[in-house]
C-alpha cells in the first residue's frame, strides 16, 4: 500500500493533544459520603487523570486514537493492491479483427472472452469512475463515450460484433489516448490477442517515456490484456491470377500456410463461377507454407473460389476469391476520318478498332465511336464526338466561344487520371440532352463532356469538335479514349472490384437509382447509386455478396498476420512496449472511503462506550 497525499500524516500530531487532555487533573466537586466502597471505579478514574502520572489503561483513549489514525490515513488517500483489470476511469479498446474470431477459448471465440472481460471491468468500476468503449477492426468505432452509465456501457459492449477484416490497433490507440488526455486519471486498456500489425511508434519515444513500465497504474497508462490460448490454424494468405501468354486462359496462384505445430493434410477445391475445376490434397508440415498453381482457368470475367477442407481455429481464411478478368480485347467500330482519333485508339493494345461506315448497326462490336457523323441509332454503347441532333438524346440550342473548364466530376471512371487543366477549346455547342446524360466536365453552365446509362446502353458525348481544340495533342487524349472505351464496354471496374479484401469498399456499376446488397450473413442493405455506381463499405465478412441488377462480388481475408493466430506476448505503443497480462493483473485502487467509514465507526463506538459508562 502507498499513499497519494503522505503529507496528511502530519495530522497524527493531534494524538498528542488527546493524550495531553487525559493527563490533566480534573476539577471535581467535594462531597462527603458515608463509604467509598461503591466509588472504587470513580477513584480509579481520578488516579488515571491525575496530572503527569502514568496513564492507566483506558478504552476511550484507545478508541479516540484509533479513530484519529483512521481519519488521517483516509486524508492521505491510501492505494491498495487489488487483482482487477483496471481502476478508475478507463477507455476500453476491444479488438474485433479476424483473428479474434478464432475458436480456442473452450469452444467460444476470443472476442466472446474479450467482451466478457470488458463487462467484468465495467461492473468493477467505482461510483465516480467512468468508462468509454472503442471497437477496433478495419475501421475504428466509438461504441460509447466516457460515461458512468453501466447499462449504456453494457449495451455498447454487446454491439461489438465479429468481423473477418484485418486491421491494427494504431488508430484506436491514438483516439483512446486523446480521450485520456482530455480527462483526469484515465487509463487505456486494450483487450486483444495482439495479432495483426502492432501499434508502431510514430517516432522514437524519449527515454523517460520509453522506460515507463507497462504495469504502471497511473493516469494515461496503456495496458494490454491478452486473450487467446494457442495457434492451430491453416489459411490462404495470398491469391492472384495472370493471363497465359496471348491466350484467353489464365493461371491462378495461391499461397497456403500452416501456423500450427503439427503436420496437416488438407483438401483443396478450386471453383470458377461455382463449377468445380480442380481438387487436390495438400500436406503441410508445422509452420510450413506452400504455393499452388491452377492452370487454364477461363479468363472471361469470372469469379474464382479457392476453399480448404480443414478443421482449425479460424474459418475466415479457409476460403479466398480472385476475379479472372476478361482477356478479350474491346472491339470498337469507328465512324471517323480523324487520323488523331484512329491513331490514339490503335495505340491501346487492349482495343481492337475497325473503321466502319455511317449507318452500320455495329452488332459485332462492343462499342462504337462516332466523330460528327450520323447513324448512331441502335443499342450499342457509343462515344459521340460533336454529334448532330439525335431525337430523344440531344438537341443543339446555341454555341459558346472559348469556354473555360470550371468543374470536373473526378469520381466518374471516364475522368480517371485526367486533369483537363490546360485544355483549350475554340467553341462548344450548347445542347439540351436526355436527363440521364450527366455533365462530367463543364465550363460554367455549358457541359463539355456528358456521360450516362439509360439501362440499355451507355453513352459518352464530347460536345465540341476535336479539330477546334488542342485535346488530340495532349498526352491525356489516349487516356480519355481508353477510359471511355473501358466504361462503355463495362470493363471500367478493376479486377479487384469483384474480389476485394474484407474491410475494403467495393464499387458496383449500375444504372439503377439504388441497389440491394445481401451480405454473407444474410443481412440486406439498400444503397443509393451516384453517377452510375454504388460504393459499398460494409465488407466486413468473408464470402459472396449478392447484388440486384449486377454480378455478385466476394471478399477475402488474405492476411498472414491475421491467419497467424498465435497470441502475442506484447504490443508496441508510442510509449514503448506493453507486455500482455493474461486476462487479469494487479491494480491499485484508492481505499480512503473504506478507511473513513472505519474511522467514523470507531467514533460512534467511543460515543456509545462513554455514554454507557455514565449511565451505569
Amino acid at each position: 500500500m502507498r499513499l497519494l497525499s503522505s503529507s496528511a500524516l502530519w495530522w497524527l500530531l493531534l494524538a498528542a493533544i488527546i493524550i495531553f487532555f487525559y493527563l490533566l487533573k480534573l476539577k471535581r466537586t467535594r462531597t462527603v459520603v458515608p463509604s467509598v466502597l461503591l466509588w472504587t471505579r470513580a477513584l480509579q478514574e481520578v488516579e488515571a487523570n491525575a496530572p503527569f502520572k502514568k496513564l492507566r489503561r483506558s478504552l476511550l483513549l484507545v478508541l479516540q486514537l484509533l479513530a484519529l489514525a483512521a481519519l488521517v490515513v483516509a486524508l492521505a488517500r491510501p492505494l491498495v493492491i487489488t487483482r482487477a483489470l483496471a481502476s478508475g476511469s478507463t477507455v476500453v479498446i476491444i479488438d474485433s479483427t479476424a483473428s479474434m474470431s478464432a475458436r480456442d477459448e473452450n469452444g467460444g471465440s476470443r472476442l466472446d472472452r474479450a467482451k466478457q472481460l470488458a463487462r467484468e471491468m465495467i461492473e468493477g468500476l467505482g461510483g465516480d469512475d467512468r468508462a468509454a468503449v472503442i471497437e477496433s477492426s478495419a475501421r475504428v468505432t466509438v461504441r460509447s463515450p466516457l460515461t458512468s452509465d453501466v447499462a449504456a456501457l453494457t449495451e455498447a459492449i454487446a454491439q461489438v460484433k465479429e468481423t473477418d477484416a484485418p486491421g491494427n490497433l494504431s488508430d484506436a490507440s491514438r483516439l483512446a489516448e486523446q480521450i485520456a488526455k482530455s480527462e483526469r486519471d484515465v487509463s487505456v486498456v486494450i483487450i486483444s490477442d495482439g495479432a495483426g500489425s502492432p501499434i508502431a511508434p510514430q517516432n522514437d519515444p524519449p527515454p523517460e517515456l520509453a522506460a515507463r513500465s507497462s504495469e504502471d497504474s497511473r493516469a494515461g497508462a496503456v495496458r494490454f490484456v491478452r486473450v487467446g490460448r494457442r495457434s492451430d490454424n491453416v489459411g490462404i494468405i495470398a491469391m492472384n491470377s495472370r493471363q497465359i501468354g496471348g491466350s484467353s486462359r489464365r493461371e491462378v496462384f495461391a499461397s497456403i500456410a500452416n501456423f500450427s505445430d503439427r503436420d496437416r493434410t488438407i483438401g483443396v477445391e478450386f471453383k470458377v463461377e461455382g463449377k468445380l475445376i480442380d481438387a487436390r490434397s495438400l500436406e503441410l508440415g508445422p509452420n510450413d507454407r506452400r504455393g499452388m498453381v491452377f492452370e487454364s482457368a477461363p479468363g472471361q470475367g469470372a469469379l474464382a473460389e479457392l476453399r480448404l477442407d480443414v478443421q482449425d481455429d479460424l474459418d475466415a481464411d479457409n476460403v479466398a476469391y480472385a476475379f479472372l478478368s476478361s482477356t478479350r480485347k474491346v472491339r470498337v467500330g469507328v465512324i471517323s476520318e480523324s487520323p488523331f482519333l484512329i491513331e490514339a485508339l490503335a495505340a491501346n493494345t487492349d482495343i481492337s478498332a475497325s473503321k466502319i461506315s455511317a449507318g452500320s448497326n455495329g452488332a459485332e462490336f462492343d462499342c462504337l465511336v462516332s466523330d460528327g457523323a450520323t447513324g448512331i441509332e441502335g443499342n450499342r454503347p457509343l462515344l459521340a464526338i460533336n454529334p448532330p441532333d439525335a431525337a430523344g438524346l440531344w438537341r443543339a440550342t446555341g454555341q459558346r466561344d472559348h469556354p473555360e473548364i470550371t468543374s470536373v466530376e473526378r469520381s466518374h471512371p471516364v475522368n480517371s487520371f485526367l486533369s483537363y487543366g490546360d485544355l483549350h477549346v475554340e467553341n462548344v455547342t450548347s445542347r439540351e440532352t436526355a436527363a440521364w446524360l450527366k455533365p462530367i466536365v463543364s465550363a460554367g453552365n455549358d457541359p463539355l463532356i456528358r456521360a450516362g446509362d439509360d439501362g440499355q446502353r451507355r453513352i459518352v458525348m464530347i460536345g465540341f469538335d476535336l479539330a477546334r481544340s488542342d485535346l488530340p495533342l495532349k498526352v491525356e487524349f489516349p487516356i480519355l479514349l481508353a477510359n471511355a472505351m473501358s466504361w462503355l464496354a463495362g470493363k471500367d471496374s478493376p479486377a479487384t472490384e469483384r474480389a476485394v479484401r474484407a474491410g475494403q469498399p467495393a464499387t458496383i456499376q449500375t444504372a439503377a437509382a439504388s441497389t440491394s446488397i445481401t451480405t454473407p450473413d444474410g443481412e440486406t442493405h439498400e444503397v443509393a447509386s451516384r453517377d452510375g455506381s454504388v460504393v459499398f463499405a460494409d465488407t466486413l465478412r468473408v464470402g459472396t455478396y449478392d447484388v440486384t441488377a449486377a454480378p455478385p462480388f466476394a471478399a477475402s481475408l488474405l492476411s498472414e498476420a491475421e491467419s497467424n493466430t498465435a497470441p502475442r506476448d506484447s504490443i508496441k505503443t508510442r510509449a514503448g512496449e506493453a507486455r500482455g497480462q493474461t486476462e487479469t493483473f494487479y491494480s491499485e485502487r484508492e481505499a480512503w472511503r473504506w478507511v473513513s467509514v472505519f474511522g467514523l465507526a470507531l467514533l460512534s463506538l467511543e460515543w456509545w462506550v462513554y455514554h454507557r459508562r455514565i449511565l451505569v
